[in-house]
């Protein structure tokens, strides 16, 4: 019975050390392909063909996208609930010979995003094959002035009409077996910004979203082929947030909804799974994210630059 014993445990020592040195193996090779696709940009897709549709795509990034997925032979599909806005996008698509459809929506509501769906499929829309939400509100103002109202049409805007579109398109995409989906988050899903308490909160929510999402797709036995990108603007000039004063502003400065448009568009286009505008601010965050919290704050405070603005509020009360 010992011996018989000593021969399971025996198995089972061998197969963990199998086990082991295949892990090994396959980090290696994970860690080689990795530091490859850093060296060398991914191929880019094209997207001749897709079907988009873009939440909030009245003004800001999702006009922009609009007009230039448009130009890359997209079909575009524009949800907002300014018609006049929504109308001033789909002009400027039809005006460069895109094909455009455009439904006042809003995406804060289930019921509304599923009727909607319905009464694309009626009117004869292409399946959506690219689903990008991009439709977001900040209010910038101290915790203690928030009232209720503030916080929750920040949430549904911008965390439960990710669900709500989700909802709606992820099982057509399961269906086909391929499919992409985009999230606008923020740099401030990453960090905890004074005065955008709301807004952090939802973006933060936003990133839990997809990360879990994308974690669940690629466990699906039916393996789809489907990309999930979540983008992390620091500022852009859209009317959301007040223009920033950071050190080097030639890195942190504010970009136009042209080129955050464009740098979305690579995103889809290569299929990465975290981009940040610019580029570099993801592997900030992953260098704060070792060194000590003490550490952090001082790193952040100095691009910031906290204590010029200090003094600058010490002189205007005197």
């Amino acid at each position: 019975m010992k011996k018989i014993r000593q021969i399971f445990k025996d198995v089972k020592l061998s197969r963990l050390f199998l086990d082991l040195t295949l892990l090994s193996v396959k980090i290696s090779l994970a860690m080689l392909s990795a530091t490859l696709k850093m060296v060398m940009p991914r191929f880019m897709k094209q997207l001749l063909g897709e079907t988009v549709l873009i939440t909030g795509a009245g003004h800001g990034i999702g006009r922009e996208l609009a007009i230039q997925l448009s130009s890359m032979g997209c079909t575009i599909i524009c949800w907002d609930n300014d018609v006049e806005s929504n109308r001033s996008t789909m002009r400027e698509v039809s005006k460069n010979g895109g094909e455009v459809y455009g439904f006042m929506v809003d995406v804060s509501k289930r019921l509304e995003v599923r009727e909607t769906m319905k009464l694309m499929s009626k009117l004869g829309v292409p399946d959506v094959t690219i689903l990008i939400n991009n439709a977001a509100v900040l209010y910038h103002k101290p915790y203690l002035n928030y009232i209720p109202d503030d916080i929750e049409n920040t949430f549904n805007i911008n965390v439960f009409s990710n669900f709500w579109t989700i909802e709606a398109f992820l099982p057509m995409m399961l269906q086909k077996g391929s499919g992409h989906i985009v999230a606008m988050s923020s740099m401030c899903g990453f960090y905890g910004v004074s005065q955008k308490v709301a807004y952090c909160s939802s973006k933060f929510a936003v990133r839990g979203l997809m990360e879990a999402l994308r974690e669940e797709v690629r466990l699906d036995e039916r393996k789809p082929n489907i990309f999930f990108t979540t983008i992390y603007p620091f500022y852009v000039d859209t009317g959301l947030a007040r223009d920033p004063k950071y050190r080097f502003p030639y890195i942190f400065g504010v970009v136009t909804p042209e080129y955050a448009a464009r740098e979305v568009i690579t995103a889809i286009r290569r299929n990465y799974t975290d981009y940040s505008i610019p580029r570099c601010l993801l592997f900030l965050n992953a260098i704060n994210r070792i060194v000590p919290e003490s550490v952090m704050r001082l790193i952040l405070d100095f691009l910031a630059d906290v204590d010029r603005k200090q003094k600058e509020k010490d002189i205007t009360k005197l």
